[in-house]
């Protein structure tokens, strides 16, 4: 048994990335809730912990059967896991979120006749997010990681000081951030476009899904491992 009830979930995404696969389709937050247990996050949700402590280690044992290569970044240096994280994630995140807003502001007004007071809700909220990640991005890029580098080139501890500092707020906007995602996927039902809606109104949908499960797996890189090697 290779992955336990005890051990954190962002351990365990760790141990085997799917996981977070088999954590969305259950609603398990491992990104914000990353320091929590399995057990406990499986027992708050009042979910079989058992069965689904059996059901990981059976897809984990999978996993390694089909010899799939993947990166373990808490064996990197902390410099190349910011570099994915900017790469991947905050790249990602910037072009989706100048993608949505002009698609949320079309189907907003197209459809507002029929579905007005979902869309507003959503155009609030998503406009929240916007401004609350691009200010983040910015933060992390022009503040958090360049001290994040200083420290691991220098070992001075007085880039590690301002770093924890930096850690807590980030962890703050985190939670913020994952707070909305919530609130998104109660008002769209889980992201799933009314009945007869249009290809653009399933497309913005989608696409905040998308957002969504990336924001997941960077939120759970920078919680879980990156803030974990300083």
């Amino acid at each position: 048994m290779i992955i336990n009830a005890n051990q954190k979930l962002g351990e365990v995404v760790s141990i085997f990335p799917r996981s977070s696969e088999i954590f969305n389709e259950l609603k398990v937050d491992y990104c914000c809730g990353g320091h929590d247990s399995l057990g406990e996050a499986l027992e708050e949700k009042g979910l079989n912990t058992e069965a689904i402590v059996q059901k990981l280690n059976e897809e984990y044992e999978k996993f390694i059967e089909s010899n799939s290569e993947y990166r373990d970044w808490r064996k990197e240096k902390p410099t190349a896991l910011i570099e994915n994280i900017i790469d991947t994630h905050h790249n990602f995140t910037k072009r989706e979120l100048r993608e949505i807003d002009g698609l949320l502001f079309k189907i907003l007004k197209v459809h507002f006749n029929h579905h007005g007071e979902e869309l507003m809700k959503v155009h609030r909220l998503f406009g929240t997010l916007k401004i609350e990640l691009e200010e983040h991005l910015i933060k992390e890029e022009e503040n958090l990681f360049p001290l994040i580098e200083a420290y691991e080139e220098t070992k001075d501890e007085k880039y590690k000081k301002a770093i924890h500092k930096f850690i807590k707020d980030t962890e703050d906007e985190h939670d913020a951030a994952g707070d909305i995602l919530k609130e998104l996927e109660k008002v769209t039902r889980d992201f799933t476009a009314p009945k007869g809606a249009c290809t653009t109104f399933k497309l913005t949908y989608d696409k905040l899904h998308l957002l969504e499960k990336d924001l997941f797996i960077h939120i759970y890189k920078e919680n879980s491992v990156l803030f974990n090697m300083i």
